[in-house]
């Protein structure tokens, strides 16, 4: 047996193996660095203001790299929106999963947990300004980057809560005034991210941290234990009215 021969292409499948490799690890690297360059500079330009060349800049590769590992900015773009939407989909995961936690706890309390672990997510601010910068832009353009990270990350949460709510208030999951009131408890969270200013300004703040953290955490415990979700018929303005009273 030719033992030398078999030596070498031994030899030379092991240098293709450590070739490929080697490529993967390059085009990784490249897609890595043009997705965290795409967040950038659209959150500080927007989607439209972000050119190719822009983009491939900030990624210290070349123009070309962007149809050679995308095909497209769009579809770079939407790798980028993929990637947060990923990550915020394991942070509201984390939260939704206090729905289920301890079954012996009435569910309002649990529903109220999780929209707190969800508030904390949103105050402790762990992720990079350019990725709040970047979801705030697609957000109100409300574009298919936006798309994405709804059904990815946001959807499922907001369903989740709608059907707790559901349960404890006795109104229909598909009850639109009750979506709508969950909806409206999560904008209010998110835009302790995204509208920061707001709080800030208005409460004289310099910061969200240690006490104005509990002031928020002690409005929406507030808000969960009101009769915001609760069951009222659908001409019951008046004895509202009375009841408030």
């Amino acid at each position: 047996m030719n033992y030398a021969f078999i030596g070498t292409v031994g030899g030379c499948m092991s240098n293709h193996a450590e070739t490929t490799s080697g490529h993967e690890a390059r085009s990784a690297k490249t897609r890595s660095q043009l997705i965290e360059a795409t967040i950038d500079v659209v959150a500080a330009v927007g989607y439209e203001g972000a050119t190719t060349r822009a983009l491939a800049q900030a990624a210290k590769t070349t123009l070309s790299a962007i149809p050679y590992h995308f095909g497209s900015k769009k579809e770079l773009y939407l790798a980028a929106a993929e990637m947060i939407a990923e990550y915020a989909a394991n942070r509201f995961a984390e939260a939704a999963a206090l729905l289920d936690d301890t079954p012996d706890i009435e569910l309002s309390v649990r529903f109220e947990r999780a929209l707190i672990q969800v508030l904390h997510t949103m105050l402790d601010e762990a992720e990079p300004h350019a990725w709040t910068a970047f979801v705030a832009r697609c957000a109100y353009d409300n574009d298919d980057a936006f798309a994405l990270i709804h059904e990815r990350a946001i959807a499922p949460l907001q369903k989740r809560l709608v059907h707790a709510a559901s349960q404890f208030s006795g109104r229909s999951s598909d009850d639109e005034a009750l979506r709508m009131r969950v909806i409206a408890i999560l904008t209010a969270i998110f835009s302790f991210r995204f509208l920061r200013g707001v709080m800030l300004r208005g409460m004289d703040w310099q910061s969200i941290q240690n006490e104005a953290v509990r002031q928020i955490t002690d409005m929406v415990h507030d808000l969960c234990r009101s009769d915001f979700l609760a069951v009222w018929p659908a001409d019951d303005g008046a004895d509202r009215k009375t009841v408030s009273a």
